[in-house]
């Protein structure tokens, strides 16, 4: 039983950490870049880091999908 118990965790927490790749990989594609650098130039600094994964999303994607 308690093996099933922790099999289970395992499998939610994959689960969940599923969920947040794919929402970070959706986050990024579907920014418009036009408003991240609106924000990015009055100071905010996730939107200076989006807009640089925006701009060259390669590396970002690959390491998202391997996570996927």
């Amino acid at each position: 039983m308690g093996q099933y118990l922790l099999d289970f965790a395992f499998l939610i927490l994959l689960l969940i950490a599923n969920g947040f790749l794919s929402m970070a990989e959706m986050a990024i594609v579907s920014s418009r870049r036009p408003r991240l650098q609106t924000l990015a130039d009055d100071g905010k600094p996730g939107a200076a880091r989006a807009l640089a994964l925006a701009e060259e999303p390669g590396d970002f994607l690959s390491t998202v999908q391997i996570g996927i």
